[in-house]
């Protein structure tokens, strides 16, 4: 297939892929930090965490599913693009903890319905379009590393309020970019799935296979989310380090997803690419356990070429395969809902109480996931031999 810098739609489609990821780029590695000093303690930034993650399981599973229903992603997204604005700017007024929580968990929405709908816009522009996903991914994955980058020196030298506004001003240019995504063109004769229909969908067996595969591979990065940043400040390390660290991380992400990933992914399969993520995690977050500091993070991080984008585009290759087209945004997000919710809400729950007792010993819970996972992975390949599966 051809590169997205090719087409417009290509373009456009990794235009958009940036400026959501320059929100999670932040949202990630930083809104911890932001808690932390709003007066939160370890274990209650922990516990936010856990509860605003919790929150993509019904919004994961509902909004993308509205959006299938009505026809409207494009719609759908600049909506929750808008919202998530406006929360982000009310939590310069809040003064209570309670109050604090619902904004979380409203951005924890807002986050659940962008992310799988507009994975369903990127893939359906690359099938309309003809260009390859994974390099226009990559090519979005940009405004992560950026926002990493540019995030972690600006809290530097002005304070950790500028991730707050930095999360506004790219919630709004998504919003705007949305409107015209390439992907979201009505395709004539598609009907729009009934809810019976999506039910049937996400209770399949070899669909909740395949999502347990995903879960566990990419729930696995728990601990170092909700609390990588905060344990390498613990050991000395600087802002700006840590977000070179964070980019570093998305960089292997972006070189591998633009150069090799497709044609890795392609070659593996779904399944065995989804097994590749599990083995790359068992090493990853052994390592981890050992508190290193030295150089040995830079190719830890770079892991995370491996351990994330692999089984991503796994999954991915799965949903483009296994899922009629019309059921793409629904498919979507039921698996990010149990991957990127249920579950990891679950291991997130588990380290607000290892990172207090344990500190770097908890990256044991993402050991024992990616091996989980790993394990699921071997099932999946036996109970799913290619074929779309029946709704």
């Amino acid at each position: 297939m051809a590169s997205p810098l090719r087409s417009a739609a290509g373009r456009h489609t990794a235009a958009f892929y940036a400026s959501f990821f320059m929100v999670s780029g932040v949202y990630m590695p930083f809104w911890p930090l932001w808690l932390a000093h709003w007066g939160l303690s370890p274990g209650e930034v922990g516990l936010f965490t856990s509860l605003g993650i919790g929150i993509r399981v019904v919004a994961g599973l509902i909004i993308p599913a509205l959006a299938d229903r009505l026809d409207a992603r494009r719609h759908t997204i600049a909506v929750c693009c808008l919202f998530g604005a406006a929360i982000l700017v009310c939590h310069l007024w809040i003064a209570r903890v309670p109050v604090l929580l619902l904004g979380t968990l409203a951005t924890g929405a807002c986050l659940a319905a962008i992310g799988p709908i507009g994975e369903a816009l990127g893939t359906a522009a690359s099938r309309f379009h003809g260009f390859d996903y994974a390099p226009a991914r990559g090519l979005g994955s940009i405004g992560f590393m950026f926002a990493n980058l540019a995030v972690g020196a600006l809290i530097s030298a002005l304070g950790v309020q500028v991730a707050l506004w930095w999360m506004v001003v790219c919630f709004l240019l998504a919003a705007l970019l949305v409107a015209r995504h390439p992907g979201g063109r009505r395709v004539q004769g598609q009907i729009p799935p009934r809810i019976g229909e999506i039910r049937a969908l996400v209770t399949n067996p070899v669909f909740c296979v395949f999502v347990a595969a995903l879960s566990f591979t990419q729930a696995s990065h728990a601990v170092f989310y909700a609390y990588g940043t905060i344990h390498w400040t613990d050991l000395g390390l600087s802002e700006t380090r840590i977000g070179a660290l964070w980019a570093a991380g998305v960089g292997a992400e972006i070189v591998f997803m633009i150069t090799v990933g497709g044609a890795v992914a392609g070659r593996l399969g779904p399944v065995r690419a989804l097994g590749l993520s599990g083995l790359a995690g068992i090493l990853r977050w052994a390592a981890m356990m050992f508190d290193p500091t030295g150089w040995v993070l830079w190719p830890l991080m770079g892991l995370h070429a491996l351990t994330f984008a692999a089984g991503h585009l796994g999954a991915m290759a799965f949903i483009t395969r296994a899922i009629p087209a019309r059921f793409g945004a629904a498919a979507q997000g039921a698996a990010a809902a149990m991957a990127a919710g249920l579950i990891l809400s679950l291991a997130t729950a588990g380290a607000a109480w290892a990172y207090p007792r344990l500190g770097g010993l908890s990256y044991g819970i993402g050991l024992g996931m990616s091996a989980l996972g790993l394990g699921v992975c071997v099932l999946l390949g036996r109970v799913w031999r290619g074929q779309e599966l029946a709704v």
